[in-house]
């Protein structure tokens, strides 16, 4: 079974990934957040050099802090260091650009942008359009010397809600959405996806779903609240942000509870879009993936951790991976959100799930 581990990029941690690899696990991405972590490909370079099968890519980068046909060179430059084990993640962006104070990019961005860097991938030439105007892009190196657009470089797509999912059935060859170990959750995307598959004419079972969920072992007496304060802090609430558009149109298949208590996490933690006085989006961001900040603690709530995060004692962690997969994930991801316990949670990930699958 594959198994994804995602973590913010810290360039002097490369030996992550490494350790990942020998744990079992297929895949590693790191976060791409200019503000906030140190550059993913410099990162994913480094690794590359140090791992020899573990896949590699951005987890998840964005049509805007770097313009396709730099995206597409970037992993097509890390695919010449790992060749047929990088991948593309990447979506609108949450945290790189809300930290920056824009919105995340538009369905529409994604879509070209995605469509571009998939061809000059390919070694093709394509349309793209940049500041107003349309121009034929290729790369201009044929002979493999600088880059590698022979070996193929999946697509993984980030994806939280409608719109997305179609586009990401329609152009991706991995969906990565924010998932627990909820049946009636994943059951709903796993749904929407194959039905995303089937209209754009793609073959059934084509797209992969790979459900991110946020990691955390317990120790001996050690209960939820521990999770929260040792382990993946604000995380979950990172899960209500994306899904809570979604989930407000299936209510009745998911539950008003939930339903709401992922909206009032996410609408706490971004701030009211009314209220004249906004908090600063620094001062909200600065805090993001650090841990957990005292100030988050009253937004997580037990209802949110038992949906939203893979946690528990060893049994446990590998009772509710199994549902995962046994529900419609075809790669259960987990992304470690408290950088000072990484190694730590890498060792937990890989004996107490992955050496028993």
């Amino acid at each position: 079974m594959e198994f994804c581990v995602g973590t913010c990029a810290k360039i002097d941690s490369v030996g992550l990934v490494k350790q990942a690899e020998d744990l079992g696990a297929s895949h590693f991405g790191v976060g791409d957040g200019p503000l906030l972590f140190s550059d993913p490909y410099q990162y994913l370079a480094l690794a590359a050099q140090q791992t020899s099968t573990i896949n590699l890519g951005t987890w998840v980068t964005n049509p805007l802090t770097r313009i396709a046909p730099v995206t597409a060179n970037s992993h097509a430059t890390l695919n010449a260091l790992a060749p047929g084990r990088t991948f593309m993640g990447i979506g609108t962006a949450n945290n790189a650009l809300r930290s920056m104070g824009s919105a995340p990019a538009t369905i529409k961005d994604l879509d070209q942008a995605v469509r571009v860097s998939q061809k000059l991938m390919a070694g093709e030439r394509t349309e793209f359009t940049w500041r107003g105007e349309t121009r034929e892009v290729e790369f201009l190196d044929h002979n493999g010397y600088w880059y590698n657009d022979s070996d193929p470089i999946k697509t993984w797509m980030a994806a939280g809600g409608p719109r997305g999912l179609r586009l990401a059935a329609q152009t991706a060859d991995v969906i990565c959405y924010c998932l627990g170990p909820q049946p009636e959750m994943i059951q709903l995307i796993r749904r929407e996806i194959d039905k995303g598959v089937a209209d754009a004419g793609r073959p059934p079972g084509s797209v992969k779903l790979a459900g991110l969920a946020w990691f955390y072992q317990l120790e001996n007496g050690e209960d939820w609240q521990d999770a929260v304060d040792n382990g993946f802090g604000s995380g979950p609430i990172s899960s209500c942000i994306t899904n809570s558009g979604l989930m407000a149109q299936h209510v009745e298949e998911l539950g008003q509870p939930i339903v709401d208590a992922s909206a009032k996490a996410a609408m706490a933690y971004l701030g009211d879009p009314n209220d004249p006085n906004p908090p600063h989006h620094l001062d909200v961001w600065s805090k993001y993936l650090r841990g957990l900040d005292p100030s988050h603690r009253p937004l997580i709530t037990k209802e949110l951790v038992d949906y939203w995060c893979l946690y528990g004692t060893p049994d446990q962690l590998l009772e509710k991976t199994q549902l995962m997969y046994e529900n419609g994930v075809d790669i259960v991801s987990v992304f470690i959100s408290n950088p000072f316990r990484a190694t730590t949670d890498i060792d937990n990930i890989g004996n107490s799930i992955i050496a028993r699958l």
